[in-house]
């Protein structure tokens, strides 16, 4: 099977599944392709996140700032 249609997906999905695993399927309705299903295992490795810390650190640098809380108050305070 290198093709099904939408009712047959729906109707015999474990069928037109075992044939995705061998090969991709064309899902098709009123005549026209309007998917590819293809379960074939994905060779490419895992998905993780990205690195957050690195990421911010290339962009602000590693260095952190020094902030005078006394200054920083009495500003919030005049206003």
């Amino acid at each position: 099977m290198s093709s099904a249609t939408v009712k047959q997906l729906r109707h015999e999905f474990p069928r037109v599944y075992a044939a995705a695993r061998r090969g991709p399927v064309r899902i098709t309705k009123h005549g026209k392709v309007i998917a590819t299903l293809d379960a074939t295992p994905a060779l490419s490795k895992p998905w993780s996140p990205p690195d957050f810390t690195a990421r911010s650190e290339a962009i602000l640098g590693s260095g952190r700032k020094k902030i005078d809380l006394l200054r920083l108050w009495a500003e919030q305070g005049a206003r």
